[in-house]
């Protein structure tokens, strides 16, 4: 008696393609065993169903544990209703193809019999094919995407996920019921700096339960918070501030800096930067021994900071900082620091001004040589002249950014007495207090010595 082959049925489809040529799992499904009905020598080994992936895509759940059984010896023929059913992407089929060599094992297109890998010149016509199906497949990704961009650019939602806060409304995202809630966690969080309070706040508040991740990447780090979407700075209606973004990507950042797992809670940690290498500087501990005059020796532990990359030989900053050393540099010098950084941007705000108010007038002297040119009451000589003076004198006009509206809690800082509420801050506070006003602080590695630190401010 002749051995029957061990035939696995491969189907695979994806939504835009169920929907529109009609490859549904069931058509295909029916098809491929009324092919081993109608061929005594064939029995079915398994179904193996990719729903809703790519052909480009190697990565496919039931394709993979088909290859898996293939190389157990557990198939000897594979059939699928059409070759872009199998693949599109030719480097992927001539990979797999090599194992189904090794093993032995066949393939066929039931809807396609005259592809034939027995002889070269089949094989040939299969890796010519494969070509061309790779092209399609590509050029309809580049066609998705085109439509993606053009919905996002007027706006439209391309999927069905939706930023809490939101809901879709005639194919717009529109602020929801939940939004006051979402804005209130928010602002909960720029003032406790802490997801985990940020989470049970959020719970016993509002009544709404979700992941530290998902509050994170979700809701935090989502810029559709500010109405901006893949370039679209008007793509829905904002539910915070660009200040309060702002805010809360700099505590983010800060947090990704700091060890959960750490018993101390250090002040600085997240703030200092090691001023030879630019890395950030890392917690550590200071281990003094003292001998007392009763011969009692007494070991004490102080927190302290240093560059990590110098253990790992990538710097030649050695200095182990105290924390205390920081903490009375700052509190000695932050008032003098604010009010030079106070100073700074008034004056730089001043030369914005004046800079953009040369500007605009050049602009508009610009504008007024272009409507005389156009009503003819110039010659293309004379408004070539003028202009190209015009412009020269515009090019030497320095460029200098948009200055930012200064930050109200500095004004109130430097203007009431925060040293004697400092005192009787915790350390989690203090961080929370140092990380509101300052980015960064820049520790030098030759001098010991406490001073030298440079500040630079929110």
């Amino acid at each position: 008696m002749e051995k029957l082959k061990r035939t696995a049925v491969y189907i695979r489809v994806s939504s835009e393609e169920q929907a529109e040529r009609g490859d549904s799992i069931r058509d295909q499904t029916e098809r491929c065993t009324a092919y081993i009905n109608s061929h005594k020598d064939m029995i079915l080994q398994d179904t193996y169903i990719d729903d809703g992936i790519s052909g480009q895509k190697l990565d496919r759940e039931d394709f993979n544990r088909l290859i898996k059984n293939v190389r157990n010896g557990e198939v000897d023929l594979i059939i699928f209703t059409k070759l872009d059913r199998w693949f599109r992407s030719l480097r992927h089929y001539l990979n797999t193809q090599a194992v189904l060599e090794r093993a032995n094992v066949g393939w066929l297109a039931v809807d396609q019999p005259y592809f034939d890998t027995s002889t070269p010149y089949g094989r040939a016509f299969v890796a010519q094919s494969m070509t061309w199906a790779e092209l399609e497949a590509q050029n309809g990704g580049i066609r998705v995407r085109d439509v993606f961009k053009t919905k996002v650019a007027h706006g439209e939602v391309i999927t069905g996920k939706v930023p809490r806060g939101y809901k879709i409304d005639g194919k717009r995202l529109v602020l929801s019921e939940e939004a006051p809630a979402i804005f209130d966690t928010i602002d909960y969080f720029c003032k406790t700096q802490s997801l985990g309070k940020t989470l049970r706040y959020l719970k016993n508040t509002h009544g709404i339960i979700m992941t530290l991740n998902n509050l994170r990447e979700s809701v935090l780090r989502n810029e559709k918070l500010v109405g901006r979407y893949r370039g679209n700075h008007d793509y829905c209606p904002r539910l915070i501030t660009d200040e309060m973004w702002n805010q809360v990507q700099g505590i983010l950042d800060s947090n990704s800096n700091i060890r959960t797992s750490q018993r101390y809670p250090y002040i600085f940690s997240g703030l200092l930067v090691c001023e030879q290498c630019g890395h950030k500087m890392t917690s550590c501990h200071i281990n003094v021994k003292s001998r007392k005059a009763n011969g009692k020796e007494y070991r004490y532990r102080y927190p302290a900071y240093e560059c990590k990359q110098y253990r790992a030989h990538h710097c030649t900053n050695g200095r182990q900082v105290r924390e205390i050393r920081i903490e009375e540099y700052l509190l000695e010098h932050i008032e003098e620091e604010l009010n030079a950084y106070c100073a700074d941007f008034n004056t730089q705000q001043k030369a914005a001004i004046d800079q953009s108010g040369k500007r605009k007038a050049i602009e508009k002297k610009l504008e007024r040589l272009k409507d005389l040119y156009i009503n003819e009451v110039i010659e293309l000589d004379e408004y070539k002249k003028d202009r190209f003076s015009l412009e020269e004198q515009l090019a030497a006009i320095p460029q200098i950014p948009e200055v930012k509206s200064e930050r109200p809690d500095i004004s109130k800082l430097l203007s009431s007495d925060f040293k004697l509420v400092y005192e009787n801050m915790s350390n989690e506070e203090k961080r929370r207090f140092w990380r509101s006003i300052i980015r960064e602080i820049r520790v030098p590695g030759k001098d010991r010595s406490c001073q030298g630190y440079s500040i630079v401010f929110l």
